[in-house]
């Protein structure tokens, strides 16, 4: 029999809460529908193609593009009055930005920055509308529209000189994609909700234990399961990129192409597959609402209740640290292959694939380990922080005994992307698990809006201090030491998180604001 000490994340005695109110607030509650086997597949496929845009596009295509072109309309960096010649193999240039002359690759990160900001700002202005009727589907589907313009916009970019429009486009992109990943996260504690294990164990009259237990494994199935579709759906998108690259000789119009197909392919299957997507509508928006002024309101009103709230925003202080962190990894490493050992265009297509292949392997076998073993959430993530250290301590150690290793050689760079890859799904998958059972039943959209912020909130600071850093020392290795710091920290106040008490928080949180919500309407009722 599997051990069992990992069961619980806290010490609280769950015993000792008031299962009598808990079952008079599910009585109370309206029925929730079921949650249907076409539905979840509708919720996997929009989730593998709009995850195939942000990962193969916003992600990899779009900074090579900007990359490209911003170095062929570049100088030597070692003469500025020389063009710079890119046939050359390891050359070094530089392109003047706004009377700055800047590396390629520091430009991509730059515009990483600026991709945060707009993407907090953008989803802080709307995210609190998707809560209320059936705005979450409706917002879902305008984004992803928009995603399809915005990737096919980059056409524009037809000689090198105009690689500033990229660094106007590749931040819309990357908003479009981040907003989209809101509403369709902010699915996952309906669907938890909803799952037929759930609702059955809550008919049997099951103890709070028991229902609070099921429900997170079913959730971290769900999560589980749509990273290993969202990384299949990638391997596609990055198969026809590959093709369309070598057939076109790896051309900077092959890259506009593919990046135009990834946007094409989201809208397409989001229309396919809308009729089978649930809106699971909730209490509707008040007429005459200004969504802007709402969306922030709302956000503001959170922000002040952390008093009611404490360990969700515990997990969101260390979120907001560990995401920094490994969003860097990976942006440095593609950085040092394609710009100090050689990789070609199809090159970073073909260890993209590789990425999201190792992905799906290890989202599957984590899950299968979870399983087993009965492990907790929050051990997961725990477990996969610790792989991380462990990378990051030797990319750091290493290079200074040795030149011959520590992410010097191609070998060492495939090796690096398959060990991120087995463990980068489950990381990811297992935090938004835990935002999951920590959040407030009816703030979905606004919670994983603030999860956003705490990511891209961040996420501007990696790619920055990774800039500083090579501009000082002249090295993209020793920038690994700022996410394997972030990683340290980020452990040290996510073991201070206790799960369980966070749901009965949670719990509460939500009960008090409908019975003040209730009053609201009876006191409006009588002064009519």
């Amino acid at each position: 029999m599997p051990p069992s000490r990992f069961l619980s994340d806290s010490t609280t005695t769950l015993t000792d809460l008031d299962l009598t109110d808990y079952e008079e607030k599910q009585n109370s509650q309206p029925s929730v529908p079921p949650l249907k086997k076409s539905e979840e597949w509708a919720w996997y496929i929009q989730n593998a193609t709009y995850c195939g845009y942000g990962w193969v596009a916003s992600a990899l295509l779009v900074p090579l593009l900007i990359q490209d072109m911003a170095s062929k309309a570049g100088f030597e960096a070692s003469n500025h009055a020389i063009p710079c010649n890119t046939t050359v193999p390891g050359f070094k240039c530089v392109t003047p930005v706004l009377g700055h002359y800047l590396e390629p690759g520091t430009i991509s990160l730059y515009i990483s920055s600026l991709s945060s900001i707009l993407s907090f700002f953008m989803s802080l202005s709307i995210s609190a509308v998707a809560d209320h009727g059936s705005y979450r589907k409706t917002l879902l589907i305008a984004f992803s529209v928009l995603g399809c313009i915005n990737a096919c916009a980059f056409f524009i970019i037809y000689k090198p000189s105009l690689f500033w429009v990229g660094a106007i486009l590749s931040p819309l992109g990357w908003t479009f994609f981040n907003i989209a990943g809101v509403f369709s996260h902010s699915f996952l504690p309906l669907y938890g909700r909803a799952h037929p294990e759930v609702l059955s164990a809550e008919s049997r009259g099951e103890s709070l234990t028991v229902i609070r237990k099921i429900e997170e494994q079913k959730i971290n199935d769900l999560s589980a399961m749509s990273v290993v579709v969202a990384n299949i759906g990638s391997v596609l998108i990055h198969g026809f990129c590959i093709g369309i690259s070598w057939s076109m000789k790896e051309s900077s119009l092959s890259l506009e192409i593919a990046i135009a197909f990834s946007g094409v392919w989201w809208l397409l299957w989001m229309l396919i597959i809308a009729p089978w997507l649930d809106a699971r509508p909730n209490e509707p928006l008040p007429k005459g609402t200004n969504w802007v002024v709402y969306s922030w309101c709302k956000t503001y009103k959170t922000l002040t209740s952390f008093r009611k709230l404490p360990e969700i925003f515990k997990f969101m202080i260390a979120w907001f640290i560990l995401s920094d962190g490994i969003n860097t990894i990976p942006a440095i490493l593609f950085i040092i292959l394609y710009r100090e050992l050689a990789f070609t265009h199809t090159h970073s297509i073909i260890i993209s694939v590789l990425l999201a292949l190792m992905a799906s392997l290890g989202a599957y076998l984590f899950m299968v380990i979870r399983k087993y073993w009965s492990l907790t959430t929050k051990f997961m993530i725990l477990l996969c922080l610790g792989f991380y250290s462990l990378l990051m301590a030797y990319l750091v150690i290493v290079p200074y005994f040795t030149d011959k290793a520590g992410l010097r050689t191609v070998g060492e760079g495939w090796a690096c992307t398959v060990y991120i890859g087995l463990i980068i799904s489950t990381f990811y998958s297992s935090m938004r698990v835990m935002l999951s059972e920590l959040c407030p039943v009816g703030d979905e959209n606004e919670w994983f809006s603030l999860y956003l912020l705490a990511d891209k909130g961040s996420s501007w600071l990696g790619p920055f201090v990774t800039g500083a850093i090579y501009t000082y020392a002249h090295d993209y290795r020793k920038a690994f030491w700022f996410p394997l710091g972030l990683i340290v920290l980020g452990v040290i106040l996510l073991l201070r998180v206790d799960v369980d008490l966070g749901k009965d928080q949670a719990r509460e949180f939500a009960r008090d604001k409908k019975e003040k919500c209730h009053l609201e309407q009876q006191q409006a009722q009588y002064s009519k």
